[in-house]
């Protein structure tokens, strides 16, 4: 009993120490979640704290919009995004990774939804798009992957539409995981202004607006701000 007890606990030590040298290294020096684990990203038990319909519904999508995913990985939420812009909106999907874009087209060709969504292969730095084009940035579990933060930042702003919206979600089983203080501290010095927060400490997502003259409310609560 005692031996299996021990094995238990070696065990245990091993995957948390995994876990800290992951996650340092990931601080120190933010990548891109290597492809090859692209299937975690519609693992099953993620899904269940990630719903992609739950995910998107609170971001104030609505029919008309324009909206860049970025870091869209295998569009898992892209999905959802295009069919709350409808026909006459756009979504502008961003992946800096090649073989997991190809995935997202796939599974975006596979809902019927292509009309509405521009695959963009590239990174944070140089987006495809025009000054003030954008309604919504929503940058899910991409953020803290991000290495200059600053540059990501001021593209996004130059992209995204006066009074128009930034949303960053993170949660805890990527490995680059930051606290909601973190990024908060991450994304306001670059001219964003802070609008709400929903989720929990687990799975956020903060929302921040491009214009400094909107009226938000400062709080916990989900922030849904329609156009």
């Amino acid at each position: 009993m005692q031996l299996l007890t021990n094995s238990l606990l070696l065990g245990l030590g091993t995957v948390i120490g995994n876990q800290v040298s992951q996650r340092l290294a990931y601080h120190r020096s933010p990548h891109p979640m290597p492809h090859q684990f692209a299937d975690m990203l519609d693992h099953p038990w993620r899904l269940r704290y990630r719903d992609p319909i739950d995910t998107v519904a609170i971001l104030g999508i609505a029919a008309g919009m324009t909206v860049l995913d970025l870091g869209c990985g295998t569009g898992t939420f892209t999905v959802e995004m295009a069919r709350m812009v409808g026909p006459d909106g756009s979504v502008h999907a961003v992946d800096i990774q090649r073989s997991i874009l190809q995935r997202a087209e796939a599974r975006i060709a596979a809902a019927r939804v292509s009309a509405a969504v521009a695959f963009h292969h590239g990174g944070a730095y140089a987006l495809p798009l025009e000054t003030s084009s954008v309604d919504l940035a929503v940058v899910l579990a991409t953020f803290s992957q991000i290495p200059d933060k600053a540059r990501a930042l001021a593209e996004l702003r130059r992209v995204l539409k006066p009074g128009g919206r930034l949303a960053v979600s993170e949660e805890l089983p990527n490995p680059a995981y930051i606290l909601p203080a973190t990024n908060r501290a991450w994304v306001e010095p670059a001219g964003f202004l802070f609008a709400g927060q929903s989720g929990s400490l687990f799975c956020y997502t903060q929302l921040f607006l491009n214009d400094k003259d909107e009226t938000v409310i400062e709080g916990e609560a989900t922030v849904v701000v329609g156009q």
